[in-house]
């Protein structure tokens, strides 16, 4: 089988590397997720000599422009972010669980303007648009396809991507997913996202393989929405969490930084 060869150039210009990858005719094209999930996640967040581990629950809940983030090993163990609110700029909401209830500490605005730009999105922009096959991979004893693209500012990449999705599976599955971050060609770490457990709440249509497009919608999960208490901010959030204006510590980078689940990068 012919093969063509993809020149990133623009991660060239950026790094001053050229990322070159093979890749057969007919390879896999990029899975499409439903926009509407969760899983188990873990986390390595390295950054020069720092390591940081982390765990947690996500559930991306795209049609209805919220995220919540559940069972984090951070100071704040839940993060509830709704794009819907604060005049549709989106609200991030920080709190701590004790005393068996929720207890809302305040909120901040996104750092990403829409659902599909968080940090473990499998629907962004740049991801349906320019992710390419580059080849497969072993994971954790999981056969997985490999696929690149970058996040740019303007013409230059700012973080640069791997999804490791699972080869096997008939539903769309990610395995492993990488970013890279080196703004404007400086390298300042990675963050590595481990997905288990990964459950589909949603019919979705499943694309293979170039050219080849299969139409099967598959109900692989038996509710088709999350429980509205999953994103209940607690009785303590009518007076922390209704303010007007964004708390203070919100120019915290490592607030910030917890959006993207990384603690410590970008300090």
């Amino acid at each position: 089988m012919a093969k063509a060869t993809i020149f990133l150039a623009a991660v060239a210009l950026a790094l001053g590397v050229c990322h070159c990858f093979e890749v057969e005719d007919g390879a896999p094209e990029p899975p499409t997720f439903p926009i509407r999930w969760q899983s188990n996640e873990k986390l390595l967040l390295i950054s020069g000599i720092q390591k940081q581990f982390a765990s947690l629950v996500s559930h991306f809940d795209g049609p209805n422009n919220r995220t919540a983030v559940t069972n984090s090993t951070g100071f704040y163990d839940t993060l509830i972010t709704n794009w819907n609110e604060n005049g549709g700029m989106g609200k991030v909401y920080y709190i701590r669980t004790y005393g068996g209830e929720r207890h809302c500490q305040f909120w901040c605005p996104p750092t990403v303007p829409y659902v599909c730009d968080a940090a473990d999105s499998l629907c962004s922009y740049d991801y349906e648009n320019k992710a390419k096959y580059i080849g497969s991979e072993v994971v954790d004893g999981v056969d997985t396809n490999k696929f690149y693209w970058t996040e740019n500012l303007g013409p230059i990449p700012m973080n640069s991507l791997i999804l490791y999705s699972n080869a096997n599976t008939q539903q769309p599955t990610p395995v492993r997913l990488v970013r890279f971050l080196h703004p404007f060609g400086k390298d300042i770490g990675n963050a590595t996202i481990d997905f288990t457990n990964y459950q589909l709440l949603d019919f979705y249509p499943l694309f293979l393989y170039r050219h080849i497009v299969v139409n099967i919608c598959i109900a692989w999960h038996p509710v088709s929405s999350f429980p509205e208490n999953l994103f209940d901010l607690g009785p303590d959030a009518k007076y922390y969490c209704e303010s007007p204006v964004p708390d203070d510590s919100c120019e915290d980078e490592a607030i910030k930084a917890m959006q993207h689940q990384a603690f410590f990068i970008g300090k």
